[in-house]
């Protein structure tokens, strides 16, 4: 659990960095590359959550 918390905050990290650089710039790639870094962390999320579940469905 340790790693997902840190895995966490180092994306919530990169995400404000990354916001921050598109609102000195008003440069448009930082926003894509923050959709990007979204669209791969949402699906992470899922397929971890599932096999979280179905770790625990099998253990029981």
């Amino acid at each position: 659990m340790i790693f997902l918390r840190l895995a966490g905050v180092l994306i919530l990290i990169g995400i404000i960095v990354l916001a921050i650089y598109f609102l000195v710039t008003k440069d448009k790639k930082y926003l894509h590359l923050i959709r990007l870094i979204l669209n791969y962390v949402i699906y992470a999320s899922v397929i971890i959550l599932l096999i979280y579940f179905l770790f625990r469905i099998i253990h029981t």
